[in-house]
């Protein structure tokens, strides 16, 4: 039963008081408030006990569920619960959990686990973070193309993983390697996207915050008009990426640099 008095704080209020509380007590009777948006607070919440968060994992509403499943960065054993859930989007939500912290990762048994999805979603995202490398191998042979553009934004990929990425048979992977990639592909490895036989993948070069000049020297002589006119712009100083664009750039490279690599 949900939670509900005549007298009860306004939701607001009680939203604010699941954002901010420390005690487990005052964040399981908000648990079962009848408002989404306090127990999506809850579910948020990195003081909320196990117990709630795994009541809150089956949440009437997708959101407080999803928010739930991804709240699970320091619960072992209800990760191991939600990479069995027959929910796919819970699974993805679990793939997640340390997309932004290259020093942490799932346990291996859950990576393993969350490897076999059926969901492509939830091996893209861990093939993204993933930092074992019997899993990463396997994830770049995936049989979805999604899986396999993933790969790319690893910040662990060594050079001649992403070798393998930028010589895909699939336009959409070498342009996911082109646009994703953080230290790889290098700029011998751009000079040769520059060149790529699919105009999406030579347009995607171009639009790399880091690519060298070289690599649009060529594209502004493509066939394609709209990449020529493109590479042409940036040669000639007008610079088609926002300062946001080329700050990030710079940051996910350093990030890059500063990731231990693969597990073996």
């Amino acid at each position: 039963m949900l939670w509900d008095h005549p007298c009860m704080p306004t939701v607001r209020a009680s939203a604010l008081e699941a954002t901010n509380a420390k005690d487990a007590d005052v964040l399981r009777s908000l648990s079962t408030h009848r408002s989404m948006s306090v127990r999506y607070a809850v579910a948020d919440n990195p003081a909320t006990d196990d117990e709630t968060i795994a009541r809150l994992i089956d949440d009437p509403n997708e959101s407080v569920r999803y928010t739930a499943a991804s709240n699970l960065a320091e619960r072992p054993a209800l990760q191991q619960l939600v990479a069995r859930s027959s929910d796919e989007w819970l699974r993805a939500a679990l793939a997640s959990t340390f997309l932004d912290q290259d020093d942490r990762s799932l346990p291996r048994d859950v990576q393993r686990a969350l490897m076999a999805d059926t969901f492509a979603e939830t091996r893209s995202r861990i093939a993204e973070t993933t930092n074992y490398l019997d899993i990463f191998e396997t994830l770049l042979h995936d049989s979805d193309d999604r899986v396999r553009a993933a790969c790319a934004a690893n910040p662990r990929i060594e050079r001649e993983q992403m070798e393998r990425l930028i010589t895909d048979p699939k336009w959409e992977v070498r342009a996911s390697a082109a646009a994703r990639g953080m230290r790889y592909p290098d700029d011998e490895q751009l000079l040769r996207l520059a060149q790529d036989r699919s105009v999406g993948v030579r347009w995607t070069v171009v639009y790399r915050p880091d690519r060298p000049r070289a690599a649009l020297e060529l594209i502004a002589k493509d066939d394609d008009e709209m990449n020529a006119h493109a590479a042409k712009s940036v040669l000639g100083d007008d610079d088609i990426n926002s300062a946001q664009v080329r700050d990030s750039a710079r940051e996910q490279r350093a990030r890059a640099e500063g990731t231990l690599g693969f597990q073996g």
